[in-house]
């Protein structure tokens, strides 16, 4: 997630006092994390209801050759018999 260690962490809070103040302090850093986990439901929520639209089960990110658009547009397009019309058929002169 976000790589901050103690010293960065101890900097921003010197800062904050510093602005806001001993008084109003607490309640912005409750209000900033209030936030924080409002953004970041909105954003698990958004995955999900595009994971659910796509009809996607497992969204594994970590194969990223699955989604590879060749491979897709290869998927999609490939010639089978079943789906080809009559007319497009082998003609099989054998049959007659």
């Amino acid at each position: 997630m976000l790589d901050i260690g103690f010293f960065e962490l101890l900097v921003i809070g010197i800062i904050g006092l510093l602005v806001v103040g001993p008084e109003k302090l607490p309640k912005y850093i409750a209000q900033g994390v209030k936030t924080l986990r409002n953004v970041r439901d909105m954003a698990t929520k958004a995955k999900d209801d595009i994971v659910e639209s796509a009809g996607i089960k497992d969204l594994d990110l970590k194969n990223l050759a699955n989604f590879d658009p060749n491979k897709l547009a290869n998927n999609v397009f490939e010639d089978k018999d079943e789906t080809k019309p009559q007319s497009q058929k082998k003609f099989d002169q054998d049959a007659t």
